[in-house]
């Protein structure tokens, strides 16, 4: 998925869905972003890894995607991770 600001590129390894962003994660973009990796996500995955290393900007929608995200996957019994550099503001964000 190519979105006016936000790119996001799929893999997978070992029963993890690799979903990596780039990019901006805002408003005008968090629905379907949400969907893409939903319809990604198999059942039968073990988790998710989303590399947020390269997202340059995060607003409320992007935080409440990466919470809800988190919720639907433990309910489902399915790991998620997080990759974010460590000077990132996102990071300071979401700590």
């Amino acid at each position: 998925m190519k979105d006016r600001i936000v790119g996001v590129e799929f893999s997978e390894r070992e029963r993890i869905l690799i979903a990596t962003l780039e990019g901006e994660v805002d408003g005008s973009n968090a629905s379907e972003l949400r969907l893409a990796i939903s319809d990604r996500l198999p059942s039968s995955a073990a988790g998710l890894v989303l590399d947020i290393a390269d997202v340059r900007y995060l607003d409320s929608s992007g935080i409440h995607l990466l919470f809800d995200l988190g919720r639907r996957l433990a309910a489902r019994r399915q790991a998620m991770r997080l990759v974010i550099r460590a000077d990132s503001p996102t990071k300071r964000v979401l700590e």
